[in-house]
């Protein structure tokens, strides 16, 4: 997967904060994201189609001692910017004091990868970079850009108060996974007759992050079948280990409990009380709000029009990649151990069909946030139990919208569009409609892989 696609309004985004450090004076870019969903491939890219302009620098801050790091440092520096650096420099605020005074008379981007790992190196380095950043910026021209893939990490040293580099930047740009159409056009240029359900099963277990999906296509896994063999080709498979690598770095020594209620959701749109009830534990409240508010992995689902404090609520793993994750991986972690990767590559293919099925709800709904159509999307349901004539009396639509004009529109998602009911639908709407969007017409539709 060579070529690269989209990113054009994160592209412009920095072109015009770099332009502004190279004509007025230094800019301060924090670029977020989770692992693998671009950050360097985006900032490379944009290196290398200003490199005439002037050069850019990468430094990767790796888990080494601080003497060896700013070794490499200067290295990289000596050769782009062409400048002598004397030797014997071990501490990073030597190298960045001296490259700030560069930068009073020649200009440049400098790009600092996994930012956040200077913490362990050495924490003070933040408070040197603060120093010299606010006596140095408005004298020279350096387009500064940091990026760190440990979201708690990068949250505390920008967004606390107490931190030194606490506003510091001038912008922060948060990547996200790719969207349906260009996951469309990369499958397209890897498999011109590809199907809905190629399309799906890509979107399924990759969500849309560059990195999985490069590795899907340079290996030919183009299909379902292909996809599914390949994550479970080994057990040191790359996806088998990601996810645990991803959450431990996030959440410490304190991962079993929020490993446990992940996967309790991944099961299936679930409530507080019955992941309280699976685990048997009590109290939960904080761990999920840490989880949604903090983390970002999870979010509340509630009907629509239901009031922000309604009781109503499910939760769902936003990040496509974790749902399968923890549906799969972790659940089944003993075969894994047992080296027993036919058995859960069996266990996957017999549940994928139930599984994506409720990705495909989730890409049309993704698909209806990128068009910009709408004030709100969402689903919505109604709990009565069940009736006096012992049947049950429970109401659900999979996608209920409101557009910029105020059309009302309700959807059920369906694999298989035979098994959609118009009346059904319509007598699900009718309940809606008795208890929100009264008087208005609601159009009806269902959507299925067809629509994809």
């Amino acid at each position: 997967m060579k070529k690269f696609y989209d990113r054009k309004r994160e592209m412009t985004e920095l072109w015009e904060l770099q332009h502004q450090a190279y004509s007025d004076y230094s800019r301060f870019i924090v670029l977020t994201g989770r692992r693998r969903v671009g950050k360097t491939s985006l900032v490379y890219k944009l290196m290398s189609e200003t490199q005439e302009e002037a050069p850019g620098l990468y430094f990767f801050v790796g888990r080494k001692t601080e003497t060896i790091l700013v070794r490499t440092f200067v290295q990289e520096v000596r050769e782009k910017l062409d400048e002598f650096i004397p030797e014997g420099m071990s501490t990073f605020r030597e190298l960045f004091q001296m490259m700030l005074e560069i930068g009073k008379r020649k200009r440049f981007t400098l790009f600092i990868d996994e930012f956040q790992e200077f913490d362990n190196i050495n924490p003070g380095i933040f408070s040197d970079m603060q120093e010299l950043w606010d006596k140095y910026k408005k004298q020279t021209n350096v387009c500064l850009i940091v990026s760190g893939s440990i979201f708690r990490m990068m949250e505390k040293i920008f967004k606390d108060e107490e931190q030194p580099l606490f506003g510091r930047d001038d912008c922060t740009i948060k990547l996200k996974p790719f969207s349906t159409e260009t996951i469309k056009e990369i499958l397209s240029d890897h498999k011109a007759d590809y199907t809905s359900e190629d399309l799906l099963a890509l979107w399924t277990i990759t969500g849309g992050v560059a990195r999985y999906i490069e590795l899907l296509m340079n290996n030919g896994c183009t299909n379902v079948k292909k996809m599914i063999h390949y994550v479970c080709s080994s057990g040191d498979s790359y996806f088998v280990d990601e996810g645990k690598k991803i959450l431990i770095q996030e959440f410490g020594k304190q991962y079993g409990t929020y490993f446990s209620i992940l996967d309790q959701i991944a099961h299936g749109d679930v409530t507080q009380s019955e992941i309280e009830g699976a685990l048997g534990m009590k109290s939960l409240g904080g761990q999920m709000k840490i989880l949604e508010e903090k983390y970002g992995i999870i979010k509340k689902k509630r009907p629509i029009g239901a009031k922000e404090g309604s009781q109503t609520v499910r939760y769902e793993i936003q990040d496509n990649f974790f749902r399968f994750w923890f549906r799969y991986i972790h659940r089944y972690s003993p075969l894994i151990e047992l080296q027993n990767m036919p058995a859960l590559e069996n266990i996957i293919a017999n549940d994928y069909t139930t599984f994506s099925g409720i990705a495909l709800e989730r890409w049309f709904r993704q698909k209806m946030m990128e068009s910009c159509r709408y004030k709100q999307i969402g689903g919505w349901w109604q709990t009565n139990g069940v009736n006096s004539r012992g049947n049950n009396d429970d109401f659900e639509i999979d996608i209920v919208t409101e557009t910029l004009e105020g059309e009302v529109e309700a959807y059920e998602v369906k694999r298989n569009p035979q098994k959609y009911s118009p009346a059904r639908l319509d007598e699900k709407v009718t309940e809606m409609k008795r208890r929100i969007f009264r008087g208005k017409e609601v159009s009806k539709a269902c959507l299925s892989m067809e629509d994809m």
